[in-house]
């Protein structure tokens, strides 16, 4: 409210003919979809170690409840609890990804304790599944700490660290376990073993023949390096490539404050985007929106954050879209909702509400005509997540949409036509 005057909320899919001009979308020529995946659903040796034998996060997913009424938990697959070890797994992911109209799976990859660790997805499943040919890929240098992915009950969260603490102060938090990558030497032996085992696949994604890899969170390779000093590391990796018969590597920025994406151009950085746009918009929404709609987050997306985010920098940014976020399955609830409203307190972490494939579709078809206002921009959508059940965004089919996500992307591409089912719901079938 400013005076007397209501100030009028913008709200996806209603919206979208205010924001573009919709008869005119259509995809770009040479448009790549690519999409995230998460590596966390398949026995691993390191969550043999922490957990459990045989423990995945499927377990922190199947044990989620309802912290309010109308809230879509647990959120169930359709398909079952898939095992992304098995190449029969992906073969079945292959074919709903290229249905789709996503032509390019971006793996988070992890380096802890001087290894790989939850390759498995990617080494023991995708790369040996049937036909896997048809489909490219690549993998997202992920270097963040690890935490166990659950909250203790009273276990203190750590001095200073606001990434570990669940819901209200002392009511639950993350142990953390591993720190990222930050010695030089183990920063170069992680890229080394990734440049030197994956970029030679065939099937591996390039961008002007040039592989792409995927950065996780920049600033850190800066806290380690320095701004010139990180420039110095991505020209080494180049050249490192040169020399195993490569044009070179397109590094891509998928995860940064907006200080370090606007220094891109000195630290050598091609292009840039985001993981999931939705929980940065909706942690930017009043703090008094105690869970944000879907719709309206969507909307800030594409009249706000991806206009500020363009200005920071002269390299290509490429817009990410995403069907939701809700990670309330890692999550400790809080034990007091507050008479005042305040999402800090209640519920102590962001969850989006409301997410429907009708909206989904709007903000996609959003993002191709962003695209197209840009021609000198490689035509690259980008899609967060493929797989990320616990943080409440993902395509794969749920009893609760159906294939309705997954179809709304199609949709959006032009590879179905509209039907005349309700939005939103199962009815919109199997693509």
């Amino acid at each position: 409210m400013t005076g007397n005057r209501r100030v009028r909320v913008l709200r996806l899919p209603d919206a979208l003919p205010e924001l573009i001009q919709t008869e005119r979308v259509s995809p770009p020529e040479g448009l790549t979809v690519a999409c995230y995946t998460f590596p966390h659903y398949h026995r691993s040796a390191f969550n043999d170690r922490l957990y459990a034998p045989g423990w995945t996060e499927y377990a922190l997913m199947r044990g989620c409840r309802p912290w309010f009424p109308g809230h879509h938990q647990p959120r169930t697959p359709l398909w079952g609890e898939m095992d992304e070890r098995d190449p029969a797994t992906w073969e079945q992911y292959i074919d709903l990804a290229l249905a789709s109209g996503i032509s390019v799976f971006i793996f988070d990859w992890y380096w802890y304790g001087g290894e790989p660790v939850l390759h498995e997805a990617l080494e023991e499943g995708f790369l040996r599944a049937r036909g896997r040919e048809r489909m490219r890929f690549a993998v997202m240098w992920t270097n963040h700490p690890w935490y166990r992915w659950f909250p203790t009950a009273g276990w203190p969260a750590p001095a200073g660290d606001r990434l570990a603490t669940f819901g209200t102060a002392g009511q639950g938090a993350r142990e953390f376990l591993y720190p990222a990558p930050e010695k030089p030497e183990e920063i170069w032996r992680s890229f080394a073993y990734l440049i030197s085992r994956y970029l030679h696949d065939p099937a591996y994604w390039r961008l002007e023949d040039q592989p792409v890899v995927v950065l996780w969170e920049v600033p850190r390779l800066v806290k380690t390096f320095g701004v010139s000093g990180t420039r110095t590391l991505l020209d080494e990796l180049r050249a490192f490539a040169r020399k195993l018969g490569h044009r070179g590597i397109h590094f891509h920025a998928s995860q940064a404050s907006r200080p370090a994406f606007s220094q891109l151009e000195a630290l050598g950085i091609d292009s840039y985007g985001l993981y999931n746009p939705i929980v940065l918009a909706a942690a930017e929404r009043p703090p008094e929106e105690e869970l944000p709609d879907y719709g309206v987050v969507a909307a800030d997306v594409v009249t706000r954050l991806w206009p500020a985010l363009e200005r920071l920098s002269t390299r290509p940014f490429f817009p990410t879209v995403s069907p939701g976020w809700d990670n309330s399955p890692r999550c400790f609830p809080p034990s007091v909702r507050p008479s005042r409203p305040d999402r800090n307190q209640w519920p102590g972490t962001t969850i989006v509400i409301n997410e429907s494939p009708a909206a989904f579709a709007a903000l996609v078809t959003a993002a191709l005509a962003f695209l197209n206002q840009r021609p000198t921009v490689p035509p690259v959508l980008i899609v967060g997540c493929w797989n990320e059940w616990t943080e409440g965004h993902y395509l794969l089919p749920d009893t609760y949409h159906g294939y309705g996500m997954a179809r709304a992307l199609a949709r959006a591409l032009g590879l179905i036509e509209h039907t005349h089912s309700r939005p939103g719901t199962k009815e919109d079938g199997e693509p």
